[in-house]
């Protein structure tokens, strides 16, 4: 194995990838399926968060809030209007604000504010408000504005909006259509040109050939993961964590593809063996659409260890204490591949010689 032969192999492979159909499916598929997605629920060019405010004593923090560009804000008449709201979904969080709000913190009187918060609403989104809010009070009436927030949840909290059961599914095809399908369909295309007996010919090693697909399937994974994420307001805190998760996911994509390519001879055959496979990869998504299959059919699907702690994470704001038991399940996975790719190649090394 030679770094510098795998380099050149790479950049091969990124040249005359482009030209591939897999390649330019694997990339655009996804970016249409998401896209499309986010334009039926109206929420990729608007992905602020929804705050309704009944400001019975004209607060200035009102007026602050409107100025701040994160959140979407609108002011109603009634409180029966505001809960409706927040019910309904037409806003995200909703919060009263009395007559003597703005007298009380002055004073330094203990304030209870009560936020309803609908129950289908994004953590992210909560977080959001409820940052803001309390940004605003300390900054106008200092750091130690005694303001206790209590959260009151309207709606069904245990109904998933159809777009967020959605995300998992498309979270996988886009990390497996690139990373399976690009290393896959490259091996199958170099069998069917018979251009890996020309490569071979070089000091390229089939170690090399497999590093090289692999690479470019990994990269290609990687990046499609973390576009997919940012188009549907994903990332989080624990950004670092999730970088983790799709990098590894990449991985076993990856080398799905190339276990899968080495063995099939023609594009047709590919293309049946990726509408096979379809179910066994996207299952845990689809499965995710219907809440009422049970969550343990998931887990019985490889691909589950892959979206469940991207979903703990960016959805439910877990971290590695909520993921590390799915994390570990997935490197164990990703080991079992790499040794059958290892095996692979040194099949077909001895065949060679």
């Amino acid at each position: 194995m030679s770094i510098r032969r795998i380099g050149v192999l790479l950049s091969k492979e990124l040249r005359y990838g482009f030209k591939s159909y897999f390649f330019i499916f694997a990339i655009v598929a996804p970016l249409i399926f998401t896209i499309f997605m986010n334009l039926l629920f109206g929420s990729l060019f608007s992905g602020k968060p929804k705050l309704g405010v009944i400001n019975q004593g004209h607060s200035q923090i009102v007026e602050f809030l409107k100025n701040m560009e994160s959140i979407n804000l609108k002011e109603y008449s009634s409180e029966k209007e505001l809960k409706d709201a927040v019910e309904t979904g037409a806003r995200d969080v909703g919060v009263v604000l009395g007559e003597n709000f703005d007298s009380m913190i002055r004073k330094g009187e203990l304030t209870k504010l009560t936020v309803y918060v609908w129950g289908e609403s994004l953590l992210k989104n909560r977080a959001i408000v409820s940052s803001a809010l309390l940004y605003q009070i300390r900054d106008i009436f200092g750091e130690k504005a005694p303001v206790d927030i209590t959260p009151v949840s309207l709606g069904d909290a245990d109904n998933i909006p159809l777009k967020d059961r959605f995300l998992p599914l498309i979270v996988l095809m886009a990390i497996f259509i690139s990373g399976f399908a690009i290393p896959s369909a490259s091996l199958v295309d170099e069998k069917q040109k018979r251009t890996i007996g020309a490569v071979m010919s070089t000091p390229a090693t089939q170690g090399d050939i497999f590093i090289s697909k692999g690479l470019l399937g990994i990269i290609i994974s990687f990046i499609m993961g973390i576009l997919i994420l940012v188009l549907n307001h994903a990332f989080n805190a624990q950004f670092l964590l999730i970088i983790l998760i799709l990098f590894l996911a990449a991985i076993m994509a990856s080398c799905l593809g190339l276990i899968v390519g080495a063995f099939i001879k023609d594009t047709a055959s590919l293309y049946s063996v990726i509408k096979g496979l379809g179910l066994i990869i996207y299952g845990p998504g689809i499965i995710k659409i219907f809440p009422q299959i049970p969550e343990w059919i998931g887990k019985l699907f490889p691909t589950y260890y892959v979206m469940n702690p991207i979903m703990e994470i960016t959805r439910k704001g877990g971290g590695w204490s909520t993921v590390n038991l799915d994390v570990f399940i997935l490197i164990g996975i990703i080991a079992v591949f790499v040794a059958i790719v290892g095996v692979i190649v040194n099949k077909t090394r001895q065949q060679e010689a």
